[in-house]
């Protein structure tokens, strides 16, 4: 009879126990989906952070390569600034032997005005900005959330750069930003153009240039102080981008460059930078210097502003999507139909 009744409880025990462990393992599983949906949810968020994180910390990568390499200003405006630095002890000199009427330095103001002979027919006036130094697929697909017809001038197709003709496929307009000799730059890119250069070289790579990107709008210089103010390796240069009907946007890294008389002689249309729009690493300076592109073209029909793939210049840019009030904002073909 004990037996039994031992039995008998042991029995009801199991039972019980196999209940209580039948509910835990429901409320458990009930608990576990609501913070899979949860977790999902979560996730879901946090893939889109961590993806707006990686491409962030992909382009300070980016800038801070540039950064370094081009000692934290874009090249072209440390050319520029070192170009005027010489020019300036070249016209006190000119001073001093006072020969200064028989040799003038290249009116700025002067040969700016060949930049606002446009062909377009809109009354507006209109502002081209150039972005240099695109090289890679992040600013290539960061370039186009801009709402506004950015130009890319992309690098020539190098061991350093081998992508760029594929970047290129990316865009309806584009440029090729080739490398030019400059005054004092300590790091030049690969098959830059130098003033010993002779014309078969620089027709050698020019067509090289033709063939990677056959669509390519124009060219401009990357860096190219020295290369841009010397009257015969211009001469060189556009006879060969003439034989391939190239055109030609000067950087303006030198106020004694050539390129507007060159392509006068050549009979070709020219345009020419007016404005850097980066040349201080700040939005709100970067926001100013669109603002002073836009009064520019206001008052002289065309405005070229050139400006680089920096975070703070992509913000601006987005930032001033709604000040080009009373302006066009054109891609550089636009200007050679």
């Amino acid at each position: 009879m004990n037996l039994l009744l031992t039995k008998a409880v042991l029995l009801v025990l199991l039972v019980l126990s196999l209940f209580l462990l039948f509910i835990k393992i429901y409320t458990n599983g009930h608990h576990i989906d609501k913070i899979s949906d949860k977790n999902l949810t979560l996730s879901k968020i946090e893939q889109k952070q961590k993806k707006e994180l990686d491409l962030k910390s992909i382009l300070r990568e980016c800038n801070k390569t540039l950064d370094k390499r081009y000692k934290t200003v874009a090249s072209e405006i440390e050319d520029y600034m070192r170009a005027l630095e010489i020019v300036k002890k070249e016209e006190e000199y000119i001073k001093e032997i006072n020969i200064s009427k028989k040799i003038k330095p290249v009116n700025i103001k002067k040969s700016k005005q060949i930049a606002t002979t446009t062909k377009s027919q809109s009354r507006l006036p209109k502002i081209v900005i150039i972005m240099d130094d695109i090289c890679s697929k992040l600013q290539a697909h960061m370039l186009k959330e801009i709402p506004l017809k950015i130009t890319p001038s992309i690098f020539p197709s190098t061991c350093d750069h081998p992508d760029t003709p594929k970047i290129a496929k990316l865009f309806r307009s584009f440029m090729v930003h080739t490398p030019m000799q400059a005054y004092h730059y300590s790091s030049p890119e690969i098959d830059t153009l130098n003033t010993a250069d002779s014309i078969k070289v620089i027709e050698k790579r020019i067509k090289k240039i033709k063939d990677d990107f056959p669509n390519l709008s124009a060219i401009n210089n990357h860096t190219g102080s020295m290369f841009t103010s010397d009257e015969k390796s211009m001469k060189n240069l556009f006879s060969i981008l003439k034989k391939y009907d190239i055109n030609f946007v000067d950087s303006r890294t030198s106020a004694q460059t050539k390129a507007a008389q060159t392509a006068k002689e050549y009979g070709m249309n020219i345009y020419e930078r007016n404005i850097f729009l980066d040349n201080i690493d700040d939005v709100d300076e970067i926001l100013k210097k669109i603002k002073e592109s836009i009064d520019y073209a206001k008052a002289h029909r065309l405005a070229i502003a050139i400006c680089h793939p920096r975070e703070n210049t992509f913000k601006a840019l987005i930032e001033a999507k709604n000040l080009f009030r009373g302006v066009e904002v054109v891609y550089i073909d636009e200007l050679y139909r």
